[in-house]
């Protein structure tokens, strides 16, 4: 059993840490909270920054830790912290092409509008 939690551990460093998929909506409401964001590159405007449009449509900065290496376009995964509109991002993931042809922006969008009321108490049980 041991061994079995040491490889958990190993593979997935940060298994208990978890980060809620949000809108650009969203991201006000959890300034200084680790996110995560889908969206699709708009524009690079320097060597450390990037623009992305939201499953809400709307547009969200994308601040870097370091120089941008490759070529960014397209849907990415952002991981980062919130900055209300823009994100510091420690991560991101690129989707693959097969994803962003059958990308379910709208089932998206409500998946994370569900997960943020979820995460808030004051938006579930009885009300008094």
């Amino acid at each position: 059993m041991g061994d079995h939690e040491e490889f958990e551990d190993n593979q997935y460093p940060d298994n208990n840490d978890y980060v809620p998929y949000v809108t650009a909506a969203n991201l006000g409401q959890k300034v200084g909270a680790k996110v995560c964001l889908w969206g699709r590159v708009t524009k690079v405007t320097a060597t450390e920054t990037f623009h992305v449009k939201t499953v809400d449509d709307q547009e969200v900065l994308i601040k870097l830790q370091k120089p941008i290496s490759e070529p960014l376009e397209g849907w990415y995964e952002i991981y980062g912290t919130s900055q209300g509109r823009s994100v510091v991002c420690e991560e991101y993931v690129p989707f693959s092409e097969d994803m962003t042809k059958n990308i379910d922006i709208e089932g998206h969008k409500n998946l994370a509008k569900l997960l943020f009321a979820l995460d808030d108490p004051w938006n579930i049980g009885e009300n008094e």
